[in-house]
């Protein structure tokens, strides 16, 4: 069976560890804990067994460690769809991976899609023109799990048919 490491990047408060806790045990809670430092999941699949790293949000002050990245097999960019700053946060979090792995490939969390939010379609398009190593876009709810299993499935089967 594959053994692989995979990273979320984005800004502080944006879901990371919520898309976790819903992905690996199917649950969410309503409290926000900030992540310190490193946080490590795992999630084992038919084909697979993934080691998730929820690593510390980004701030104007306090930039993501480089060394977090290393070994990834790919990543996931979490935004929240309420903070438009967050998503353009993307842009810089995507620059990042890339220069610590080169062409991983990349999924994008829209996150707290269960929220009203003005973010259509058109602008999803666009997010796609950042990179060609994004493979998967989608508006995530960690609250009711719209989305999130999909979102790390999609990015599984990208890593795993690669390291095949």
């Amino acid at each position: 069976m594959i053994s692989y490491k995979i990273v979320l990047v984005g800004n502080f408060g944006v879901g990371k560890t919520s898309l976790i806790r819903r992905f690996v045990e199917n649950s969410f809670s309503e409290d926000y804990l900030s992540t310190i430092g490193v946080s490590i999941s795992k999630k084992t699949l038919q084909n697979a067994t993934i080691m998730i790293w929820d690593i510390e949000g980004h701030t104007e002050y306090k930039p993501i460690f480089k060394q977090y990245l290393l070994g990834a097999k790919g990543f996931i960019l979490v935004a929240d769809l309420l903070r438009e700053t967050t998503i353009q946060e993307l842009q810089n979090h995507l620059a990042l991976c890339n220069e610590v792995i080169q062409d991983a490939p990349v999924c994008i969390a829209l996150n707290k899609s269960d929220c009203p939010h003005n973010f259509n379609e058109e602008q999803v398009k666009e997010l796609f023109e950042l990179s060609k190593n994004i493979v998967a876009i989608e508006k995530t709810s960690a609250k009711e799990g719209t989305q999130v299993e999909s979102l790390f499935l999609q990015l599984n089967k990208t890593i795993t048919e690669s390291l095949s």
